[in-house]
This record gives C-alpha cells, sequence and structure tokens, in this order.
C-alpha cells in the first residue's frame, strides 16, 4: 500500500464558505454560517450538506446553508429523543432481569451462579465488573466493601448482589447479561419460559427477539452518547418489527432509523411509557421542514403516519 503525505491545510470558516459558495450553495445569512462552522466543526458538520449535492461538486440548484443546518439540528434533537427514551428502558431491563431471576433462584448473586450462564460468555463479564466494583468510589460500593462479602463464587467473593453491581453496569454490560442467561433453568410449566415471558414485558415474542433488539438499542445508544450521525446511518434490523407494519406500504429499506423508532414505538406501549413517538416525530418534522425531501433516505415509507401500526 502506499501513502500519501497530507497536505490539505487549515480553512477559516468564511474560507471554508467560499469554497461552498463555488459549488453552488447559497449563503442567505453569512454571518449565522460563520457562526455555526466556528462552533461546529466542519468535519462534523459537511456530512449534513452531503444529501442536498447533485456531484461530490456541485451543489442541488437552490439549496442554501441554513437547510444542512435544519438537517443538523433535525439529527441532534433525534439523539436527544433517543437516549432518552432508551435510558427510561436500560432503567427497566436492570430491574425485571434481577426480580425475575432473583425470585425464580431466590439467590440476589445469581449472576455469578455458572448453572445460570453460558460461561465463555459471562466469565469476562464478571471480570470486569470485579475491576469496575473494586475501583468503584460510590458510598454504596465503598459501604458494601467494608462489611461483606458473597460465598457464591470462590473468584468474586467480593462481588455485591446483583441489584447493587446492576448500578454501576453499562448499557452493554446489561445486554451480555440478557444474552448470557441460559434459558433452560427458567422453564416452568404451565406458564412457559419466564424469560421469554419477560422479554413479552417489553414487547418481543420470546428472549431471541428482545436480545435482537437490545443489541440495536445499544447500537444507536452509542452513537447518540457520542453526537454520531444518526438520522440515515445503517443499522441492523430488529427481529420481529417488519412483521408488525403495514404490509401494503412499501418500505424504502429496513436498516435505517426509522424500524428503530417503530422498535421503540412497540416498547413504549408495552412498557406504558406514555411516550407518543408518531407525535414526537412529527413535531420534529414540522420544526426542521428540510428533513422532507429526506426522510427517505431515513427509511420512512412516504404515507408512514397511516399505518395503523402508529395508533
Amino acid at each position: 500500500m502506499s501513502y500519501t503525505k497530507y497536505i490539505k491545510p487549515f480553512k477559516t470558516p468564511p474560507s471554508i464558505l467560499n469554497d461552498l459558495r463555488n459549488k453552488g450553495l447559497i449563503v442567505s445569512n453569512s454571518p449565522a454560517a460563520i457562526k455555526t462552522l466556528t462552533y461546529i466543526n466542519y468535519y462534523r458538520f459537511k456530512i449534513y450538506l452531503i444529501p442536498f449535492m447533485d456531484t461530490p461538486s456541485t451543489f442541488k440548484e437552490g439549496t442554501d446553508f441554513k437547510d444542512a443546518l435544519e438537517l443538523y439540528r433535525f439529527d441532534d434533537e433525534l439523539r436527544d429523543i433517543l437516549f432518552s427514551l432508551i435510558g427510561r428502558i436500560e432503567i427497566k431491563l436492570r430491574a425485571r432481569i434481577d426480580q425475575v431471576v432473583s425470585e425464580h433462584t431466590d439467590d440476589p448473586f445469581w449472576y455469578l451462579n455458572d448453572d445460570l450462564f453460558d460461561t465463555y460468555k459471562i466469565n469476562g463479564l464478571r471480570s470486569q465488573l470485579l475491576n469496575v466494583f473494586t475501583k468503584a468510589k460510590d458510598e454504596f460500593t465503598t459501604h458494601y466493601k467494608s462489611k461483606y462479602f458473597n460465598e457464591s463464587h470462590a473468584d468474586f467473593k467480593s462481588m455485591p448482589p446483583f441489584w447493587m453491581v446492576s448500578e454501576i453496569m453499562t448499557f452493554g454490560n446489561i445486554l451480555s447479561i440478557y444474552k448470557a442467561i441460559e434459558k433452560v433453568p427458567f422453564n416452568t410449566l404451565p406458564s412457559g419460559n419466564k424469560l421469554d415471558n419477560l422479554a413479552k414485558e417489553f414487547g418481543a415474542t420470546n428472549l431471541k427477539s428482545l436480545n435482537s433488539w437490545l443489541t440495536l438499542i445499544r447500537d444507536i445508544r452509542n452513537r447518540c452518547a457520542h453526537h454520531s450521525r444518526t438520522w440515515n446511518a445503517n443499522y441492523r434490523e430488529p427481529l420481529g418489527i417488519r412483521q408488525q407494519l403495514d404490509p401494503t406500504i412499501t418500505l424504502p429499506t429496513p436498516n435505517r432509523i426509522y424500524f428503530f423508532l417503530a422498535l421503540l414505538h412497540l416498547m413504549s406501549k408495552s412498557l406504558s411509557l406514555n411516550t407518543n413517538i408518531r407525535e414526537t416525530l412529527t413535531s420534529l418534522i414540522e420544526k426542521y421542514p428540510a428533513i422532507n425531501t429526506h426522510l427517505e433516505a431515513a427509511g420512512f415509507p412516504s404515507n408512514w403516519e397511516s399505518d395503523s401500526f402508529w395508533d
């Protein structure tokens, strides 16, 4: 592989705007545009200009700088909405797995029980949690470490009950618990598998589907947390969502944010989060109308609001 020396120079916001004008971009408010590029790195912002370009060197006729800024603001607020909802779901995921498994096993240290897990998947997580818990300075962690130990696992005697350790877990840690836990110990008759029943509380058909959803939630949560472009990025398709949507409405692509928004709508209804996803989206689209001509890139069908799924 051959390399080329990077020689592109630093450019000031006014200089960047001149380059954009030469490509056909209208800049109707230069002071506002300069201010935008002063506080938003152009390398971050330029990806919101791309949907308005005919070619890499020319903008579509009539495109104004403010159109891309609307797209940027739309994505920014969309991330805030998603992050807030994911946070509420995450709290419920922590609580319900602990309540279901603790009640079934009568063991507050159940996450240390090798009989309940694929040990290949869980041992790395346990070691990671041990490291985090050992270093933790929160009042509840220092209190526990100064007084208690457990006899559940010889390698993790200093670890606390799940309800406590879950408070220092990341979303990825929670996902690892859901993916590593074995279903067989939770088979009960006639009510079925307790972990599948838990998944149904979140709107999924079974634990496998829920884990598919949680994997996607983790991916999008990470994008939101790092302020990454979210509105038209590519995502994995969550299990069971396509079947919930009106089959007569043509979907542009299933690997965009629309399917995730449908997933959130389903979870919100199942968990009674009192959040109307359709109204929230409609209001956001009305606030930033530049998104209207680009909704297909986010996976939205042209007549998405008519789907009874959103009722």
